[in-house]
């Protein structure tokens, strides 16, 4: 595809994504001397009337929203041998490849929320329901500092659909769509509001409830109703209300909990009811949260989640990873040794067989060696994971808290103290971890914040 030429003005550079749907390519619009973005259908489909209505609704959709959030369309080439949409070209990354590349912390969280619900509020005011955001659809464009612009792409699924109108106004409190040829079962399903999932028709808030999705996953860094199989996330979707956003992130503030679990309600009348209603609480949140910081003040689950030791990020990760080489080498030297002092373990601790000792350095090895290899690669839910196993990794220390025993006639009284520092180090471990982890954003976090005063 690369230097062929589109409508006799469009050179293919290069492909930048593709979907089930159709393939998007950078390429050089000669005649104005500029790069575009075609989003092409694939040759499969090129002569199926579904997918080129799709197109087509996706063109005329995405051209009726004049909006910074919305990349711009350029032109609709609809022929008998080519059908493709012009549109500008964003640079930058999706949402989805940002959140594997770095954590996002809460400030950016509320930009991303406001662009998102400024652009999805020009998308209903023109009676357009986009029924598909998700992370993929999102791009980031570069910035100095902060997310940069967001852009919302793919209308692919758009619906033209007529507007929500409020209980008490003499109508319907929601009509079904513009164009309505029987309700179909349309977006992506980890993504998808209840009423999409039960065939029930689309609105506004079909928008917000995946906005609020998105913005919980990305302060949680996880999505809440994803199963194991499709069955289960459904089931999810429909019945499963979304832990307390202070579960995965300790560090958020309340407010966004509240603004999120009000965007995720299963019933439509209980979400916010417009996009600019939930631009509004974002925004009056970001404010609150930037005039505590101009002012020394934290915001409210910050201000009382203290940290235990004033020390770099560095430095909490750097001694973590020593305890875990100390570990390791204690393994090493204690396997190395064990068939010579196996008479003095059993003489402290009769009847145990030097296979349960055997067994319980490589289980201790192995642990130890995933959380130095985690918190070596900076991985972002080592304090999570830390947390979670902590009751395993404290039982197996705790083991090997008592071999210094083994060494008593040697050094007498200091292996109680080695002993007694060697139970202490399980602690030590989930404090630095919680050093380091917390002021990145508190995802992952290996302790709990208090409760608010």
């Amino acid at each position: 595809m690369q230097g062929e030429l589109k409508a006799g003005r469009y050179e293919i550079e290069r492909e930048v994504g593709h979907g089930g749907m159709g393939v998007v390519y950078r390429a050089r619009d000669n005649h104005l001397e500029r790069t575009v973005a075609l989003k092409v259908i694939t040759p499969a489909l090129l002569h199926d009337p579904q997918y080129l209505r799709r197109l087509s609704q996706e063109a005329r959709a995405a051209s009726a929203i004049s909006h910074p959030g919305v990349a711009t369309v350029y032109e609709f080439i609809d022929s008998d041998t080519e059908h493709f949409i012009v549109y500008e070209y964003v640079d930058g990354c999706t949402l989805r490849e940002a959140l594997r590349g770095r954590r996002i912390e809460s400030e950016e969280i509320l930009d991303i929320g406001m662009q998102v619900a400024d652009a999805l509020a020009a998308a209903h005011e023109h009676n357009i329901v986009h029924r598909d955001i998700k992370p993929e659809n999102i791009m980031l464009t570069p910035s100095g500092s902060g997310v940069g612009r967001v852009k919302i792409l793919d209308f692919g699924l758009a619906k033209l659909h007529a507007p929500v109108v409020m209980p008490g106004s003499g109508t319907d409190a929601e009509t079904g769509p513009v164009s309505d040829s029987g309700p179909l079962l349309v977006g992506t399903m980890n993504y998808m509001a209840p009423e999409q999932l039960q065939a029930q028709p689309a609105d506004a808030r079909t928008d917000i409830y995946a906005v609020g999705l998105l913005l919980y996953e990305i302060a949680s860094g996880t999505n809440p109703f994803v199963g194991q199989a499709p069955t289960s996330t459904i089931a999810n979707i429909l019945t499963k209300e979304p832990p307390p956003l202070s579960a995965r992130n300790p560090v958020a503030p309340a407010e966004l909990d509240r603004i999120l679990r009000k965007c995720l309600r299963k019933r439509k009348e209980e979400r916010f009811q417009s996009a600019r209603e939930l631009w509004v609480d974002l925004a009056n949140l970001r404010r609150e949260l930037r005039g505590e910081a101009s002012s020394g003040r934290s915001t409210p689950a910050i201000c009382k989640l203290e940290l235990p030791l004033a020390i770099s990020r560095g430095a909490a990760r750097g001694l973590f990873l020593l305890i875990q080489a100390a570990y390791l080498t204690l393994y090493a030297l204690a396997a190395y040794f064990l068939p010579s002092s196996i008479h003095r373990t059993q003489a402290i601790f009769p009847g145990l067989p030097g296979s349960a000792l055997l067994l319980l350095i490589v289980c201790a090895t192995a642990v130890h060696i995933y959380f130095f290899s985690a918190v070596g690669f900076d991985y972002p839910d080592s304090g999570r994971l830390f947390r979670s196993s902590f009751p395993i990794l404290l039982l197996l220390d705790s083991a090997w808290a008592g071999s210094p025993l083994l060494l008593f006639r040697e050094i007498g009284a200091l292996s109680l103290l080695v002993m007694v520092a060697l139970a202490f180090l399980p602690f030590a471990q989930r404090t630095l971890l919680f050093s380091a982890y917390a002021p990145r954003g508190g995802r992952v976090s290996s302790i709990q914040s208090p409760a608010p005063l």
